[in-house]
């Protein structure tokens, strides 16, 4: 009796490339400033850069968002979460040597899910981060398993990774419970406002009251804010008069392959060798 060949299904084409991203390193790496919103001499002083890490995508998916959704649903989370960290800091570091060795290593913001923080392999990778754990921040947007955790479980974690040195910022503040959520089991260094509360605050009361009694708070708690996704000066003007700490965005600058922020870094350093 003959037996008919299993086809492969389109779930297992998409697995195949998530490994084979990961396998092979298939995925740009991109920075973005973060800046003190308060100007000292007309300039938005550099306070640190977000990474990104974007896969390279061919037919099987149609957008970034999809893959790591893809991945998030199928359980790849905490693999994709200690890869990308570990691949995005390794070019981060490369790209910023020359920087670093002028103006002290940068902040550098990267994105975890809070249940990473529980793995074993979380555990190996901060042994051996590729950059000092005092220049880390991580951005913890948590969308699945928070209930996995009790307040004193979470509580145990941030004191571990502060004495370790790192930092924690909670992401997406705005975007609903997961957030929120969040928030009051972190107690954050920092707190993420999210775009969509920060788009054309200029022509909206209530978002306008309501950002300036939270920022006023987190003040308070000693927390420290950041506006993401300004794109426009009246949104600058806004968060600035509201004490809001830093701002990110593309009125700043748009994200930066650190392969271009290397060449133009190298550059630099010729002219001024010549100079």
């Amino acid at each position: 009796m003959l037996w008919r060949r299993r086809s492969v299904t389109p779930c297992e084409i998409k697995m195949q490339c998530v490994n084979s991203a990961m396998e092979q390193q298939q995925f740009q790496t991109l920075r973005q400033s973060i800046v003190d919103l308060p100007q000292r001499d007309n300039v938005h002083a550099l306070h640190g850069f977000e990474i990104l890490n974007r896969p390279l995508l061919g037919t099987e998916f149609s957008s970034v968002e999809e893959f790591y959704s893809f991945s998030a649903s199928h359980g790849r989370s905490r693999v994709l979460d200690i890869f990308t960290i570990n691949l995005g800091l390794q070019r981060f570091r490369d790209s910023t040597l020359s920087e670093s060795s002028q103006s002290g290593q940068p902040l550098v913001f990267v994105n975890i899910h809070l249940s990473t923080l529980f793995s074993d392999e979380w555990q190996d990778l901060l042994v051996d981060l590729p950059v000092p754990p005092t220049s880390v921040v991580l951005e913890l947007s948590e969308r699945e398993g928070l209930n996995t955790y009790s307040n004193r479980d979470v509580d145990f974690m941030m004191r571990d990774l502060q004495r370790a040195g790192l930092k924690v910022a909670v992401d997406d503040v705005g975007m609903g419970y997961s957030g929120l959520h969040t928030l009051a089991m972190v107690h954050p260094d920092y707190v993420k406002i999210d775009r969509q509360l920060v788009f054309n605050i200029d022509h909206d009361p209530y978002r306008q009251h309501m950002m300036k009694s939270l920022v006023e708070y987190w003040k308070r708690e000693d927390v420290s804010t950041i506006a993401e996704g300004i794109e426009r000066e009246q949104e600058v003007a806004f968060f600035t008069e509201i004490g809001t700490t830093f701002g990110q965005g593309y009125w700043f600058q748009q994200p930066e392959p650190v392969a271009v922020a290397t060449q133009r870094i190298e550059a630099q350093a010729r002219d001024s060798l010549h100079a």
